[in-house]
C-alpha cells in the first residue's frame, strides 16, 4: 500500500506482488503519481487578476478583423489625372480637397505591364512553324543489287 491518508492503495498491484517486487527492488517501491490525498494543500492564495476590456469575445480588438475582410481589391488613386494643382505655397488649397466628379480617365488605369518574373512568355501566341519541306527522293547508292565489281561505285 502507498503512504497517503487512510487506506488507500492507488492505481497499484495487489498485495502479493507488492511484497515480491519489494523483495527483487531491495527498498520499498515508491510510486511516482501525483493523487490528491498525497499531495500537502496549496498554501498561496488563489490570484486576483482585474478584468480588463477583453473579457467578453465580442470586445476583443481582433473580433472583427478576419483574412476575408483583409483581401480586397486594389485601390487605384488617380495619379496626374484631376485638375490641375496649385503651384503658389502662399495660397491656401481648398478645403475638402478634389470633388470625386472632377477626376476623369481617359482611359482606365492600370499598374503597368505584366512582369514575367521566370522569363517565359506563357499567353502569348508563338508563330506555328511551316511544316519541313519535302525532301527529293535521292537514287540508291548502288544500281543494282548484284554488282560483279563491287570495289568501283556507279554512283
Amino acid at each position: 500500500m502507498s503512504k497517503g491518508k487512510g487506506n488507500w492503495s492507488f492505481r497499484d498491484v495487489s498485495l502479493g506482488l507488492q511484497k515480491l517486487r519489494e523483495f527483487l527492488l531491495g527498498r520499498k517501491h515508491t510510486l511516482h503519481g501525483r493523487f490528491p490525498t498525497m499531495i500537502s494543500p496549496r498554501t498561496i492564495p488563489t490570484p486576483d487578476i482585474p478584468r480588463g476590456p477583453d473579457e467578453h469575445y465580442s470586445n476583443k480588438y481582433y473580433f472583427t478583423r478576419h483574412a476575408r475582410d483583409s483581401v480586397l481589391p486594389p485601390v487605384i488613386a488617380p495619379v496626374a489625372e484631376g485638375p490641375p494643382m496649385c503651384r503658389d505655397p502662399f495660397k491656401k488649397a481648398k478645403p475638402g480637397g478634389v470633388p470625386p466628379d472632377s477626376v476623369c480617365f481617359n482611359c482606365a488605369p492600370t499598374p503597368g505591364p505584366t512582369w514575367w518574373w521566370d522569363g517565359h512568355f506563357y499567353y502569348e501566341t508563338q508563330p506555328d512553324c511551316s511544316p519541313p519541306e519535302a525532301k527529293a527522293k535521292a537514287s540508291p547508292p548502288c544500281s543494282s543489287r548484284c554488282d560483279p565489281n563491287p570495289t568501283e561505285k556507279k554512283c
